[in-house]
């Protein structure tokens, strides 16, 4: 038997498996041969267990309290030496409940604690008490193993919690390039076509979708263009309000702006992203942004707001960043790439940044070196 690793989010759904939540376990007992499980509430069905995570297990939780907190210790209370490695999320009080709870029952297990985090978190922190930070650090030393998704936060994070630096690792999410090969939906810039692509829940305000399509519409003469922008992603209903009322006021842009909806199936997603040229996420806020990843992967040029990991993907010379809001620059910086002749130089770049930087196998294979020497 492999080491027996438990990744413990209660909320996890289906689509939480092919994100960090069940790829880490996945590619732990896939590459690894450890015996892997998450541990979740059964929150619906979990179609990807058959094909895109397949061999990972599921154990779940009893509501027995209705309580994240409670129900998810109590679990561990009952099962903790069955595990010898947990893997637990944010700094939240159910996670510190987790890895007491946990490291009460298996004195000699291991917690790894992915922060999973914005800069909000080095905000907060930065603004503790001393009493409050030492009481952070005492929680924070339950943990064996730590990890951050984005470079600059690390070396924000060291800054503030110095005593964490030992056990602290910058660890991205990444694509699973075996599951694209696959499904046979490769990297291909010939078969793109000039789509501005954007994929997330549409008209959720965070998301903030208006602000690529204002912009759009602010392209010149982009209704004389061969360019569209679809939207892919489960789509809130005052969205169609909104999109009634822009209609209206661009009539002439009804045939360029393309309704996808939500996309379960992953490979017909993945299609999308190996269609489109652009890939713009106008989000007022993101901890990682998976989907800017995804987009990478396709070597789909982003132009996009600055949040999230995207500022280690876009370089000076392919890409942009503009700030949340800004309609007018993210009309510039699109027609700046939708009108240049030939990305094809572009997109291989941000391809090639993709597969080197955010390749599960890589990233998990790093993650493997710290777990068995812990």
């Amino acid at each position: 038997m492999g080491i027996r690793y438990a990744m413990q989010y209660l909320k996890t759904t289906n689509v939480h498996l092919v994100k960090d939540m069940g790829m880490i376990p996945y590619k732990l007992y896939k590459n690894y041969k450890f015996d892997a499980k998450v541990i979740s509430y059964k929150n619906g069905d979990f179609p990807y267990l058959n094909q895109e995570v397949k061999g990972l297990k599921l154990d779940f939780v009893n509501k027995l309290f209705k309580s994240f907190t409670l129900d998810g210790a109590l679990h561990l209370f009952k099962y903790g030496k069955e595990i010898d490695i947990l893997q637990v999320f944010h700094i939240t009080l159910s996670t510190v409940a987790y890895m007491y709870s946990y490291k009460f029952k298996n004195k000699k297990g291991k917690i790894y604690l992915k922060l999973d985090c914005s800069y909000k978190l080095i905000e907060r922190i930065a603004e503790l008490s001393n009493f409050q930070r030492k009481l952070l650090n005492t929680i924070l030393d339950k943990a064996d193993l730590i990890s951050i998704e984005q470079e600059f936060l690390y070396y924000e994070l060291i800054k503030i919690l110095p005593k964490c630096k030992e056990k602290l690792i910058i660890l991205p999410n990444g694509v699973d390039y075996n599951y694209i090969d696959h499904i046979d939906v490769k990297y291909n810039y010939e078969a793109k076509e000039n789509i501005i692509l954007t994929s997330a829940r549409i008209g959720a305000e965070e998301k903030n979708t208006p602000m690529l399509l204002e912009a759009f519409a602010k392209v010149k003469d982009v209704e004389y263009s061969n360019w569209k922008v679809v939207l892919a992603g489960p789509v809130e209903d005052s969205f169609y309000e909104y999109l009634d009322d822009y209609f209206i006021r661009y009539p002439n842009l009804k045939n360029k702006i393309e309704i996808k909806g939500n996309i379960i199936d992953r490979k017909k997603l993945y299609e999308e992203y190996m269609r489109a040229k652009i890939f713009s996420l106008t989000s007022d806020f993101e901890s990682f942004g998976i989907s800017f990843i995804e987009a990478a992967a396709y070597g789909d040029i982003i132009v996009s707001t600055d949040v999230g990991i995207v500022r280690e993907i876009v370089e000076p010379t392919y890409g942009a960043l503009v700030s949340p809001g800004d309609i007018k620059a993210l009309t510039e910086e699109l027609e700046k790439y939708m009108f240049k002749k030939d990305l094809s130089v572009e997109s291989q770049s941000v391809y090639n940044l993709c597969k080197e930087k955010f390749n599960w196998d890589k990233i998990i294979k790093k993650l493997y070196s710290h777990l068995i020497n812990l």
